[in-house]
């Protein structure tokens, strides 16, 4: 049979590979045109805006480079690639932006590097070597957006709004899903919680689950036959719970949400309300070792109370950090909810507040940021929702923290940085003395960031239960993302202790 023209391997993979890149940037919503004639580019792309499908006169040139066997040194993480002198010298001296496909067609496979950005300088254009990290240079409609990025001049002033996707937010409300059936009130016999309280141990029986309002002692429990009976002067009532927890009166929502407040309160014994902080916290263990709570869904638990050592002499406790809350009970969408602070308290043996709690509350406000608020308030809403055969059941009950969907957010990963002349974030803070550095207000209080950055970071480790707590010297990182304030602009509910 005499010779016949063939087809090599070669071409076929290339094919392959400018199929494969036509394929994905369909996928990302752009246009790509291989060219017919190939002198070191093989086509261009074509950006079209998300959502309005305008093409915006705005192109990237490709040059396609598929290998059906591993590319130089390539790894399951990366690998490098050696560029031809002419090729390279074609590719910077133009006026478009050049982008590098590397693919393995057969294993549907491929990733993507910009000339300009992978060759900087003249020292890396002397070596002519591309170093692809595999991970994070995928070529698939995750790059979309980076594609836009890199054809808009900078000053040519246009805004390309960023392609629409859907996050779902969880909120720091935690829902009320079940409460007492009805609701017990009487003329109160006291004016004020010492006299009352007083009333109640006089009895020798204590009992939670009430608070004083305008006059009157309401409860979720009977006033007529039990201790609580003390407290009032005259023949209590008895009103359906539904009538308070719907009502429209603004004096009687703040009345249900105070007995919320207090009944929760004393639903759990391991907590302690600190009336000045206005918030409630862990109390200490019995011999004041380690105590972790909150495991369940998004969280590991976390350490809610422990020693931490003196900074001057590390076999003496400089302090014990108890996990703190506070909380604001209100009505949203005919729904109650209970909307959850993490605050922190500081103690010099487990009860006393320290002397520098101001300080050392200053210090962990200056390292806080979103991720130590989130993994906290789940660590609370696990807490808050922790029952097992040996727990009663508790008055008040929650489901899981609320979320909703929204169809419209950002991909975090294409914020761009701050601009040269944005402020830089304000750590001041007043009661810490102004402009003292951190390290300046927490040697005040004999400690450091360390010991601070711990009660931040998720999935701590106990260690000796027994020992004080003291970080490694890489804890000292700290996290790049910006403040999210615990404060919030929320009240705590409020009490009439």
């Amino acid at each position: 049979m005499a010779d016949r023209k063939t087809v090599t391997r070669q071409t076929f993979i290339g094919e392959k590979g400018i199929a494969l890149i036509e394929r994905r940037c369909l996928e990302m919503g752009h246009l790509f045109h291989p060219r017919r004639v190939d002198h070191g580019i093989d086509g261009h792309i074509d950006l079209v805006e998300p959502g309005s499908g305008a093409v915006l006169n705005l192109t990237l040139l490709v040059q396609s480079k598929a290998q059906d066997r591993r590319f130089s040194g390539e790894t399951d993480d990366g690998f490098r690639y050696v560029c031809d002198q002419r090729d390279l010298d074609h590719w910077l001296s133009g006026n478009s932006p050049v982008i590098l496909v590397f693919s393995h067609p057969e294993s549907d496979e491929a990733w993507w590097t910009e000339v300009k950005a992978a060759f900087p300088d003249a020292v890396s254009r002397a070596e002519r070597v591309v170093h692809i990290d595999k991970h994070t240079q995928r070529f698939d409609r995750e790059a979309a957006q980076a594609l836009l990025h890199l054809a808009v001049p900078r000053t040519s002033g246009l805004y390309l709004r960023p392609a629409p996707i859907t996050e779902v937010l969880t909120t720091n409300l935690l829902p009320v899903t079940e409460m007492p059936p009805t609701v017990h009130l009487a003329p109160a016999a006291f004016t004020d919680y010492r006299a009352a309280g007083a009333a109640l141990d006089a009895q020798g029986r204590r009992a939670s689950g009430w608070i004083l309002r305008d006059g009157l002692v309401l409860s979720f429990h009977s006033l007529r036959d039990s201790p609580l009976r003390v407290l009032c002067a005259g023949d209590p009532e008895r009103h359906e719970t539904v009538e308070w927890a719907d009502s429209d009166d603004l004096d009687t929502q703040h009345r249900f949400a105070d007995l919320l407040s207090r009944t929760v309160q004393d639903s759990y014994p391991d907590l302690r309300w600190h009336k000045e902080r206005k918030h409630v916290h862990f109390r200490a263990t019995s011999r004041l070792g380690p105590r972790k709570a909150g495991k369940g869904p998004g969280s590991r638990g976390r350490t809610v109370f422990g020693p931490h050592a003196s900074k001057s002499d590390p076999q003496r406790v400089g302090f014990y950090h108890h996990a703190a809350l506070r909380t604001r009970f209100r009505r949203l969408g005919g729904v109650w909810y209970c909307q959850l602070e993490p605050d922190y308290c500081f103690t010099t043996d487990g009860h006393t507040e320290h002397p520098y709690a101001d300080r050392l509350l200053a210090g962990i406000k200056r390292l806080d940021r979103h991720p130590a608020v989130r993994f906290w308030t789940r660590v609370w809403a696990n807490y808050l929702n922790h029952a097992d055969l040996f727990t009663e059941p508790r008055p008040v009950q929650f489901g899981e923290l609320a979320t909703m969907t929204v169809d419209r957010g950002i991909d975090d990963r294409w914020w761009g940085p701050a601009p040269s002349g944005a402020a830089p974030e304000d750590d001041q803070d007043p009661s810490a003395g102004g402009q003292e550095s951190l390290d300046t207000v927490l040697a005040v209080a004999d400690t450091d960031t360390q010991d601070l950055l711990s009660l931040l970071q998720d999935g701590d480790s106990d260690g000796d239960a027994g020992a004080p707590r003291r970080r490694g010297a890489g804890s000292k990182a700290r996290s790049a993302g910006r403040r999210t304030s615990r404060r919030g602009g929320t009240n705590s509910a409020r009490r009439g202790q």
